[in-house]
């Protein structure tokens, strides 16, 4: 490749034989043939590092790199250092995306100045005969204000804190990269490369298809690796808070004390380590008190229950005797 190209598209693989050869084919058909597409096979332990080498030996766009099993994250950051393009897109390697994607969201970007660019997403196990077709207009978010943050993160179609469907102008995402050895890095990493945006476009279209794997770690049973959602939201959080954005610092808040009492019943329920259950707990009511933030009677009680759950149990029976006891000497009098 002797010019630097538009884009640059990059895909972290780990044990995606199955559909590796959709993902890459419905890249290198894309309507917009100035990219780099960089595979980075994470050690994983089926073919996929064949595949990703089969790929770049046949199509001079391709650049195959191989990395001892570190991650997601440690993936991508891998691939930022090869990455040629002035523009970023990320595709997971069990995905596929529209033909036209690339074209529409970089003809976006340019027409509307924008520094980032996304689509819809859509989860279905088959292409469906409307996918790609347009929903509603498409608009653009003027400035990173909180009024438009809030409208980005709303809604599950538009992704608005994953790092998947966008173009992201290189320079933001290189400032600020991947959070290496955790899940839902890019949940954490995202928030860094919005404000910078200044403008960011939306497109109607569904121009991203993804599947669920029930076998991963975000959809699966509970597992200690999904506790790095707590870390995600934590960060996220405290970062707009910082930036004087007050209610989207209580949108994750309230998005955090749930995670919180799911992660304490997960841990008590899947794992069997009630233990562990108190010291997530311990750990959430110390960073709330540390940031000052004021909780509801039903926020405190979820912590409460789940840092002390024996206590609150006895509690909860001694309160549930004294009501009795109290009905019984009303019906009395």
């Amino acid at each position: 490749m002797q010019n630097a190209p538009k884009i640059t598209v990059i895909v972290p693989v780990y044990r995606a034989e199955k559909y590796l050869r959709d993902c890459v084919d419905s890249i290198l058909s894309q309507t917009l043939s100035d990219f780099q597409l960089i595979l980075v096979d994470d050690g994983s332990p089926d073919g996929c590092g064949r595949i990703c080498d089969d790929y770049a030996a046949r199509d001079n766009r391709v650049l195959s790199l191989h990395q001892e099993n570190a991650g997601q994250a440690a993936a991508r950051n891998l691939a930022l250092e090869k990455a040629a393009g002035e523009w970023l897109c990320f595709v997971d390697s069990d995905d596929r995306i529209h033909p036209d994607m690339l074209k529409l969201l970089y003809q976006t970007a340019q027409e509307s100045g924008a520094g980032i660019s996304l689509c819809r997403m859509l989860e279905s196990p088959v292409f469906p005969p409307d996918f790609g077709r347009p929903r509603d207009g498409s608009y653009h978010l003027e400035t990173m204000d909180e009024e438009n943050l809030l409208r980005l993160y709303d809604g599950d179609a538009y992704p608005g804190w994953v790092a998947c469907a966008k173009l992201i102008r290189a320079e933001f995402v290189k400032a600020y990269p991947f959070c290496p050895g955790r899940v839902y890095e890019d949940n954490e990493a995202v928030c860094h490369w919005l404000i910078p945006a200044k403008k960011i476009a939306v497109l109607p279209e569904d121009l991203y298809f993804y599947r669920t794997n029930p076998n991963s770690t975000t959809k699966s049973r509970f597992t200690l690796k999904r506790l790095d959602y707590l870390w995600a939201l934590e960060r996220i959080q405290s970062f707009y808070r910082s930036q004087g954005y007050r209610r989207l610092a209580e949108r994750f808040l309230e998005r955090y004390v749930t995670a919180v009492e799911n992660a304490c019943t997960g841990v008590r329920r899947d794992l069997n380590r009630p233990e562990l259950s108190g010291k997530i707990a311990a750990q959430a009511r110390r960073y709330l008190r540390r940031e000052k933030i004021k909780l509801t009677k039903r926020q405190k009680l979820t912590i409460l229950e789940a840092a002390y759950p024996k206590e609150m149990s006895r509690f909860w029976y001694a309160a549930g005797k004294l009501k009795k006891l109290l009905r019984k000497g009303g019906h009395g009098a």
